[in-house]
């Protein structure tokens, strides 16, 4: 392939794959965030409902999300976007409920789907990387 006019003097092909290495490991980084913020949430059950630090968790566990659902390739990702999609929703919701309801019982479930995903995208990582 041609050269790009770049000063590293990289082909096409390799700027394409570093963009994607350095997609995945930004989408592994917020699915890290992610499952870490639900486990740390499921451990603040025993506080008071609507506390500040249930709020904080919450919103943060909503807002990464929200960008995860943004980067869905809903055009061409298939079936694979649309279950995304669906656990995205429901990680939002679990969170919601948590603080809103004080009802914790969605996020164990949130958790486990997100450790999943997690492990998935880790072993992509490693094999983009090598």
């Amino acid at each position: 392939m041609e050269k790009l006019e770049s000063q590293k003097g990289l082909s096409t092909d390799e700027v394409l794959t570093r963009q994607a290495q350095e997609s995945i490991k930004i989408i592994e980084k917020l699915l890290t965030t992610m499952h870490d913020d639900i486990k740390q949430l499921m451990n603040l059950e025993n506080l008071e409902k609507g506390c500040a630090k249930i709020e904080e968790k919450s919103r943060r566990i909503n807002n990464v999300a929200v960008a995860l659902q943004k980067t869905l390739d809903r055009e061409n990702g298939g079936k694979i976007a649309e279950n995304l999609e669906h656990i995205y929703k429901h990680v939002r919701f679990a969170a919601l409920r948590a603080y809103e309801n004080h009802d914790f019982s969605y996020l164990q479930s949130a958790e486990k789907v997100t450790k999943e995903i997690n492990e998935g995208w880790t072993k992509m990582s490693e094999a983009a990387a090598a």
